[in-house]
């Protein structure tokens, strides 16, 4: 749907996006950060939506918009809406997701400033 206000998660659904989804695809499969900047609603998310389906990476997408007056409660909802989302999409992980979230020994969330701190039952490399 060509016109409608929600992000874009199909290349068909992306209009006049080509050599910017080129770019970054590229940028996706050859770096570890890649950032997309812009002016408001010019399109920012729909592209690194189809992008990321486009390359297959398993992602988790994160709507940081929260209200000024958010709690615990909306950061958690907005961790649970992104996780169901990912295994939705991603369902083949589910096992594996599960056993890493089963090493978790603590997990805090301070949102004046934002922070997280996740801490692991075993001191070895954890891979998500």
């Amino acid at each position: 749907m060509l016109f409608d206000v929600e992000p874009k998660w199909k290349r068909e659904d992306l209009y006049d996006f080509r050599e910017e989804l080129e770019i970054v695809e590229k940028a996706l499969n050859s770096s570890k950060v890649t950032v997309v900047s812009g002016l408001r609603r010019t399109g920012k998310t729909s592209l690194m939506k189809v992008a990321l389906n486009e390359v297959g990476l398993p992602h988790l997408y994160l709507d940081p918009r929260l209200s000024l007056n958010s709690n615990y409660r909306d950061f958690a909802e907005l961790m649970r809406d992104s996780l169901q989302d990912f295994l939705r999409r991603h369902s083949s992980l589910a096992g594996e997701l599960r056993e890493t979230i089963s090493r978790l020994r603590g997990f805090r969330i301070s949102l004046n400033p934002l922070q997280v701190e996740v801490k692991w039952r075993s001191e070895g490399k954890v891979t998500l």
